[in-house]
């Protein structure tokens, strides 16, 4: 599991100004918290955290947050709690970091990822990947970068489960073993509407037929003149 430096200030200003100002500073508002600590609010440089979640580890990264204040550093050891996003720009607009301990267990979510071509596809079905990560539980130092599954045996019909996943020793599954991770689906056909009977057309001569016999009608008759 990797762990990198990152940096952190106090800030004093906060609610929707402050934060505001911090953004347009270049820094993300944070908040510290957890193992006995009280919350507390510092900001960290933003293009140093989008380094620090772009490494293999991604928000399961270890970081070693220095947090400078009016009565020195205060080193601690954290990781991403929660972070939220711009709806439009997906730029990082706050962070909550959790503070732990190397020797406590906690949960955490590890990427799944799937290695190979169904044989399933090949014979022309759809691969769907379900889940996308597990839930996982064990020390900080034992966390997966991700769970690799080997899906080339996967015919179509058939799925994976989490309870078929290759977990690490020392490492639990929290995710319920009956989920499914991947299966091969039949491929859909697109039903092509009947197109209804034309009406059969009938030979010139028999409708010129028909009409010669067709009687015609009486000629009508002139009233008669009363005679006075």
């Amino acid at each position: 599991m990797e762990r990198v430096n990152l940096a952190a200030n106090l800030r004093d200003g906060q609610g929707k100004t402050g934060a505001r100002r911090l953004r347009k500073s270049g820094q993300v508002p944070a908040v510290v918290y957890g193992h006995g600590r009280e919350s507390q609010a510092v900001a960290v440089e933003g293009k140093a955290l989008k380094a620090t979640l772009h490494t293999h580890a991604g928000l399961n990264v270890l970081i070693d947050l220095g947090i400078q204040g009016n009565d020195g550093a205060d080193k601690q050891l954290v990781m991403v709690k929660d972070l939220q996003r711009d709806l439009f720009t997906h730029d990082i607009i706050h962070v909550d970091f959790h503070v732990i301990s190397l020797e406590e267990t906690l949960e955490a979510h590890v990427p799944v990822i799937l290695l190979g071509t169904p044989k399933g596809v090949v014979d022309g079905g759809v691969l769907e990947q379900h889940l996308r990560e597990v839930l996982v539980e064990c020390l900080p130092t034992q966390i997966p970068e991700h769970i690799e599954v080997d899906v080339t045996g996967l015919t179509i019909g058939h799925t994976i489960h989490a309870g078929e996943l290759a977990i690490p020793d020392r490492v639990t599954l929290l995710t319920p073993t009956g989920a499914v991770v991947a299966t091969v689906l039949t491929p859909r056909v697109e039903e092509v509407p009947a197109v209804p009977a034309a009406a059969e057309a009938v030979p010139a001569e028999v409708a010129e037929g028909e009409a010669a016999e067709t009687p015609a009608a009486a000629p009508a008759k002139e009233p008669e003149s009363e005679e006075k």
